[in-house]
């Protein structure tokens, strides 16, 4: 286990973290009020849940392997 790496992944693992924070509050909301408007007229497309769900997994499980694999080539 590389030292830089580890250190690579808990940075952008925080970043991951604020950047879920910050869409939680601002695209949460607005996807589920489209969703509900376009349910009238049968065109509402994909679940919000879905999609936050791949936010979710892009914030917590790919920005830390991203880190953990940039961790080692930008600082060792």
């Amino acid at each position: 286990m590389n030292f830089h790496g580890l250190i690579g992944a808990i940075v952008f693992l925080i970043l991951g973290i604020l950047e879920l924070a910050v869409l939680q509050r601002t695209l949460d909301l607005a996807l589920r009020q489209r969703y509900e408007k376009a349910k009238l007229t049968q065109q509402q497309g994909l679940e919000p849940g879905r999609i936050m769900t791949l936010l979710r997994v892009q914030s917590l499980l790919v920005m830390p392997v991203l880190g953990f694999l940039l961790g080692r080539v930008m600082i060792g």
